[in-house]
């Protein structure tokens, strides 16, 4: 902070203190809170996605087996001859299959990337908020006793007596003993 503070009201620098440890508490329970959805989140990117999507292209390249070998038997149960039958129904089904096998694979390939990019982002969280954390531990109740400190200094500097003035807003007058010593030339002014 640079500047002197201005002070206006002495009342509310104990309030201040309270309102910061406050903000700890809060901001100590937000940061837990975080870390709990960080950790969730995590967990579901690197298991639950991971292993869902890993299932659903086994199932697709199962489906798509099991497709081209219907498609394989309607070709061998329909031929005439040497002419091929067109089969559209499980030509269809083969494509289908294919295009799910294709999803799938893309998928596996973006929980992959995904995986990474989030975890640098959640070592670069666990990085700021170490440091937060740390300020909050540290710091802010070093505060909190600098503005305690404030408070209980003001109200002392407050409360002390002012030296006695006469009417006139002037010190006392001096006694003889106390008139300060005129050197040289000039003269001591008379009583």
């Amino acid at each position: 902070m640079s500047g002197p503070a201005r002070v206006t009201s002495i009342e509310v620098l104990p309030l201040l203190a309270a309102g910061v440890a406050k903000f700890r508490s809060d901001a100590q329970s937000a940061l837990e809170d975080l870390g709990i959805e960080v950790r969730r989140a995590q967990e579901w990117i690197h298991h639950d996605r991971k292993e869902f999507w890993k299932r659903e292209l086994q199932k697709a390249y199962e489906q798509l087996t099991q497709a081209r070998l219907k498609l394989q038997q309607a070709r061998t149960v329909r031929r005439i001859g040497n002419q091929e039958p067109a089969c559209l129904d499980e030509q269809r089904a083969v494509d289908r299959a294919k295009h799910r096998v294709d999803v799938a694979q893309e998928k596996v390939e973006a929980v992959r990337h995904w995986t990474g990019k989030i975890d640098r982002a959640v070592d670069d969280f666990l990085r700021a908020r170490s440091q937060f954390s740390a300020w909050l531990e540290v710091e802010l109740p070093r505060g909190v006793a600098a503005l305690n400190e404030m408070s209980e200094s003001l109200v002392s500097y407050i409360s002390m007596k002012a030296p006695a003035t006469d009417r006139a807003g002037e010190a006392s007058p001096r006694t003889a003993d106390e008139r300060p010593q005129v050197t040289g030339g000039e003269k001591e002014p008379s009583p």
